[in-house]
C-alpha cells in the first residue's frame, strides 16, 4: 500500500465513506505497523479539533484523549469534513496531534512504554486460565453440577464424580484415573485432596514428592504407580511398582514398596489385613479403552450420517476423512434431490487428527492462505450453518467460518470475533445507497464464548438464520447462547452464497493485487454441514449429542 493510498484510506474512514474491503485493508495496516496508527490518530486528533473549532471553541469532554485512543472499530465516523481545509490547519493541531499521537503509540505498544509497570501490563494484555490439570478423558462419568467437558481445565474447588470414570493429566506429569463415586480437589500440580473415591495415579520421575491428601493422612509417591481406595473409615493403599511414603496424622511415616498393601486411618499407619486387591484401571488401559470406544462411536456417527443424507434440507455435508484420490477434494456427502453444492477443493490444509482421534481425519488451517473452496448455487430462504472445529487461538480480529467470495447482495457470512464472539450477517444494502448513511447490513452477535482454556477442544459450533421467524440463533455444543430478531429493514428473504470459503476469506480471488486480509481460522476443521431451513434447538443438540467423541 502506497503512502498516498494509506492517507486516502485514513480519511475515508474518518469520514464516515470507507467501504468494508478498505476498511479491512487499512485495519490489517493499522494492526501491525505503529506508523500508520500514529497517522490515523494524528488525522483522527485534526478532524476533533476541527470540530470543536466550528463548535465555537467548546471543550466536549466525550471528544477527548479517551475517545481518540479508542481502536478504529469502536469509533463511530465522524462528521464529513473538508480534507483540504484539515491539511491547512495550524501548527498549533499538529503540535497537539502529535502530543495524542505519542499517547496512542503507548496505548498501542505497551511494550515501548515505560510509563507503566511491566507487570501491570502483562496482567491485562495476556490471556489467562486458572487450573492445574486436564480431564484427558471420561467415560459414562457422570459429574454433580455442570459436566466437564473432555480437554478443559480442570476447574479448582471441589468436584464430586457422581459415577463413571474420568482420567486427569496434571501439569506436573501425574496421570490419575479416578472412579466414581468420589470426591477429591486438585489443589495444585503436585497435590491432589481425595476426600472418597479410588484412583490410581502413574507418576514419573520428574514428579517425585506427589501427595495424596486423605483424611486419614497423606501419600508421598517416590516414583511409582500406585491405587488408592479413600473411605470413611480409612485409605487404603496399594503399590504397583516403585515404592512411596505414607504419613499418618501423628508423627508415624512408613515407607510402602512395590507389591504392599497399607492403610490410613484414625489409629495410625498399619499394615492391611485383607488380601483384596484395589481394582483400579490405570492409566494405560483406560486410554486403550477410550480409543476403542471412540472407534465404535464413530462406526455409530457415520451409520447415522448415512441415514440424513437424503434431507431434503441438506444442501451439503462435507467431512474432512473423506478426501478424494489425490487428497484435494472433499466430496458432498449430500444425496438429496434438491440443489445442493459440488466437492470441496482443499487448499494448503494440512492433515491433523480429527475429533475422534483418528491420525489424517481433519484439516488444519492454520497456514495463512489455507481454505476449503465451495461453489454453492441457487437461493435459500433459511440457512442453518454447522461445524466441528479445533481452535488453536483467536488471533485475527475476525477468524473465518463460512464467507462468501466479496459478500455480495443476500451473501452471508460466519466467524469468530476475537474477542470469542460468534458473528453472522447477510449483505441487505450496495455500499452506494445513502451514500453509508445507514450500514449495508446487520450484524448478529452471539455473547462471548470462547476463551484461552477451550484451545485445542472440538467443539461443535452452528448459526441459524430463519426467515420465516424472522430470528438469528447461534449455538455452541449443542446449546443455545445468544438469539436475536431480525430487524424488518435488514430480512433478505432469498439468501445466496456462490462461490464461498470454509475457513478463510478469498479476498484475493477479485483484487488485482497480491494483499489481502488475513482471517483463516488457526485450527482444525473436522465436519461442515449447510442445511436450506433454520433446524430447531432440538435438532442442532441431537445432532451434538450424535457426534460428540466424548459422551
Amino acid at each position: 500500500m502506497t503512502p498516498e493510498e494509506r492517507e486516502r484510506l485514513i480519511d475515508s474512514l474518518i469520514d464516515g465513506e470507507i467501504d468494508e474491503a478498505d476498511f479491512l485493508r487499512i485495519e490489517a495496516e493499522m494492526s501491525v505497523d505503529p506508523e500508520v496508527r500514529a497517522l490515523y490518530y494524528n488525522r483522527l486528533k485534526l478532524d476533533l479539533l476541527l470540530q470543536r473549532e466550528a463548535r465555537g471553541g467548546v471543550d466536549d469532554s466525550e471528544s477527548g484523549v479517551a475517545q481518540v485512543v479508542a481502536p478504529a472499530a469502536a469509533i463511530s465516523p465522524a462528521a464529513p469534513v473538508n480534507i483540504l481545509q484539515r491539511r491547512l490547519t495550524g501548527i498549533f493541531a499538529v503540535l497537539a496531534a502529535t502530543v495524542l499521537g505519542f499517547v496512542a503509540w503507548s496505548v498501542w505498544n505497551p511494550e515501548s512504554s515505560r510509563l507503566g509497570s511491566p507487570a501491570g501490563l502483562a496482567g491485562k494484555l495476556e490471556p489467562t486460565a486458572a487450573g492445574f490439570a486436564i480431564l484427558h478423558g471420561q467415560s459414562d462419568a457422570v459429574w454433580e453440577g455442570d459436566p466437564l467437558a473432555t480437554g478443559s481445565l480442570v476447574p479448582s474447588g471441589p468436584l464430586r464424580l457422581l459415577s463413571g470414570v474420568a482420567q486427569i493429566e496434571l501439569f506436573s506429569g501425574v496421570r490419575m484415573v479416578i472412579e466414581g463415586d468420589a470426591q477429591f480437589v486438585v489443589q495444585s500440580a503436585m497435590l491432589v485432596q481425595l476426600d472418597r473415591g479410588r484412583a490410581r495415579a502413574q507418576v514419573p520421575e520428574a514428579a517425585r514428592g506427589f501427595r495424596v491428601q486423605t483424611r486419614h493422612g497423606d501419600l508421598i509417591d517416590l516414583g511409582t504407580e500406585f491405587a488408592i481406595d479413600a473411605g470413611d473409615e480409612a485409605a487404603r493403599v496399594e503399590v504397583l511398582t516403585g515404592e512411596v511414603e505414607l504419613h499418618g496424622q501423628g508423627a508415624a511415616r512408613q515407607r510402602v514398596l512395590e507389591g504392599d498393601a497399607w492403610q490410613l486411618s484414625e489409629a495410625g499407619v498399619s499394615e492391611r489385613s485383607d488380601s483384596d486387591s484395589l481394582q483400579v484401571i490405570g492409566p494405560d488401559a483406560f486410554e486403550r479403552q477410550l480409543s476403542s470406544q471412540q472407534v465404535d462411536q464413530r462406526r455409530r456417527w457415520q451409520q447415522r450420517v448415512a441415514s440424513m443424507r437424503e434431507d431434503d434440507r441438506l444442501i451439503a455435508w462435507y467431512q474432512t476423512q473423506q478426501t478424494s484420490a489425490d487428497g484435494r477434494q472433499l466430496p458432498n456427502l449430500a444425496q438429496s434431490d434438491s440443489q445442493t453444492a459440488g466437492a470441496a477443493a482443499i487448499v494448503a490444509c494440512q492433515p491433523s487428527s480429527d475429533r475422534w482421534g483418528q491420525a489424517g481425519g481433519a484439516l488444519d488451517l492454520s497456514r495463512t492462505g489455507s481454505r476449503i473452496r465451495v461453489d454453492v448455487p441457487g437461493e435459500f430462504g433459511s440457512l442453518t450453518m454447522l461445524c466441528w472445529v479445533k481452535i488453536h487461538s483467536l488471533d485475527r480480529l475476525y477468524n473465518s467460518l463460512f464467507l462468501t467470495d466479496g459478500h455480495e447482495l443476500q451473501e452471508p457470512h460466519w466467524q469468530i470475533m476475537n474477542d470469542g464472539r460468534l458473528f453472522f450477517s447477510v449483505k441487505k444494502f450496495d455500499g452506494s445507497e445513502g451514500k453509508r448513511r445507514r450500514p449495508d447490513k446487520y450484524n448478529f452477535y452471539s455473547p462471548p464464548f470462547w476463551d484461552a482454556s477451550l484451545s485445542g477442544q472440538w467443539i461443535m459450533l452452528a448459526t441459524t438464520y430463519d426467515v420465516q421467524a424472522r430470528r438469528v440463533s447461534h449455538y455452541f455444543n449443542g446449546e443455545e447462547i445468544g438469539s436475536e430478531a431480525i430487524p424488518a429493514d435488514y430480512l433478505v428473504p432469498r439468501v445466496t452464497i456462490g462461490p464461498a470459503s470454509i475457513g478463510n476469506w478469498s479476498e484475493p480471488m477479485y483484487r488485482t493485487d497480491p494483499q489481502f486480509v488475513v482471517r483463516n481460522l488457526n485450527g482444525s476443521l473436522d465436519e461442515f454441514v449447510l442445511y436450506s431451513s433454520a433446524l430447531s434447538g432440538s435438532e442442532i443438540a441431537e445432532l451434538y449429542r450424535l457426534g460428540n467423541p466424548a459422551r
